[in-house]
């Protein structure tokens, strides 16, 4: 019993003494405004991301961020049946970040991936795509804002 509470007493000092932050918790600090200076690519990521780059962005800051980036969609196709017809794809997106800051130059890249079954309803599909394309910028935007807070 006493080690037990000895066990307990000590774990907790530790993890108080320790200097634990958690990996998001400087995600929203990002005290700069953010400028994007162009992007290329599949423009409904594109202006999806800088949506949520505009969101985080402290227009009152006198430092600026510079973000150029170039994005690449592409739908593959995965498998086929007997008869030939398509049934699986894969969407692939490869994002590439130039970030300015100061006097300072980094590349940053981001690759998501994503296998669906096609679907008998075309509008669906485009539907069902729409929300991958959507799904697949929030991810970057979130992987870019957190590699901008570690960049600080």
């Amino acid at each position: 019993m006493l080690k037990k509470i000895f066990f307990i007493i000590l774990s907790l000092n530790l993890l108080n003494h320790c200097d634990y932050k958690p990996v998001y918790s400087k995600q929203n600090n990002i005290n700069h405004k953010v400028v994007v200076e162009s992007f290329n690519g599949d423009k409904d990521i594109n202006n999806l991301i800088v949506n949520n780059l505009k969101r985080i962005s402290k227009e009152s800051s006198k430092s600026n961020i510079n973000i150029s980036f170039n994005t690449v969609y592409t739908k593959k196709i995965l498998a086929k049946n007997n008869k030939g017809t398509i049934t699986d794809y894969q969407s692939n997106v490869e994002t590439t970040f130039l970030i300015t800051k100061k006097n300072s130059t980094e590349n940053f890249v981001v690759v998501e991936k994503f296998n669906f079954q096609k679907m008998s309803d075309k509008y669906e599909e485009k539907n069902y795509e729409r929300d991958i394309k959507k799904n697949f910028a929030s991810s970057i935007s979130q992987k870019l804002i957190l590699r901008l807070a570690i960049v600080e």
